[in-house]
């Protein structure tokens, strides 16, 4: 409780308000939930919405040190069923895109960003409702194009999840390995992305640890509800929810981009 405080102080203190610190919170226990129930979802839900409370800069390695956290606790648990092959399909070139994408999120100004962001969540999530859940199954040759935009956007916005997935759930067809292998990818993701947000200087932001400190707990209780909701709600009824909140996550960011160049 002591550092919660010690967090919530740093944090006025850089001025960020107490109604953007509990709105915060709320985003993330949130896109923990949704984590808790399908095994990835975190950064796609929490990034859109928190970069309408604090830059995409700081938003994007805050919630590196939360799904780094998520990854350990519910990626590690399982490791028999992480197949091992396809990560080393995709390895090589999730790596070339994390590093293309970390150039990008510290050169590049923040709308065009923003606007990239709101474009790729309208795309996918329409996608994904009119598809239904159903996934194909692909060829391997796919891990190169998928791996390598995957990592890309995990780079600059932590969503590559959802690009992994499509990879993944094309791969493999039990979702016990499915679930372990995307998880294992998004920690080990997590690791290379914290060495390379540290040397490119973005933890040198002072808001950036305040607000992961304050924001863990509301993780780690939206990872414990969804992980004892998980059985209980129809994975495919909270990810209907959860393409319709990305929609309209996405028109927004889109909007307020093109409010933004025009003005």
């Amino acid at each position: 409780m002591n550092a919660w405080l010690h967090a919530e102080m740093g944090l006025v203190n850089i001025g960020i308000n107490f109604t953007s610190m509990v709105a915060a919170g709320g985003v993330v226990t949130l896109a923990y939930l949704v984590y808790g129930m399908t095994g990835f979802g975190s950064s796609i839900v929490a990034i859109p919405m928190l970069t309408q409370l604090v830059p995409l800069r700081t938003a994007t390695p805050v919630m590196l040190i939360l799904d780094l956290a998520a990854g350990m606790l519910v990626g590690m648990r399982n490791l028999k069923a992480v197949q091992m092959k396809e990560l080393q399909r995709l390895g090589p070139w999730i790596c070339i895109g994390l590093v293309l994408g970390v150039t990008v999120l510290v050169s590049v100004s923040e709308k065009p960003l923003e606007l990239l962001l709101g474009v790729c969540l309208l795309a996918y999530s329409l996608w994904r409702i009119k598809s239904r859940g159903e996934f194909r199954q692909i060829g391997d040759g796919w891990a190169l194009p998928l791996g390598f935009s995957g990592g890309c956007l995990t780079a600059v916005f932590g969503t590559g999840g959802p690009v992994y997935t499509i990879y993944l759930a094309g791969r493999l067809t039990d979702p016990e390995q499915r679930r372990a292998t995307i998880s294992t990818l998004i920690t080990l993701t997590a690791v290379a992305r914290l060495l390379l947000f540290s040397i490119s200087g973005l933890y040198r932001n002072p808001a950036v640890l305040p607000l992961a400190g304050w924001l863990l707990p509301c993780g780690a209780m939206g990872l414990a509800v969804g992980a004892r909701l998980r059985n209980k709600i129809p994975t495919s009824s909270v990810l209907t929810l959860l393409w319709i909140v990305l929609i309209v996550a996405g028109v927004n960011l889109i909007g307020r981009s093109a409010i933004g160049y025009l003005g």
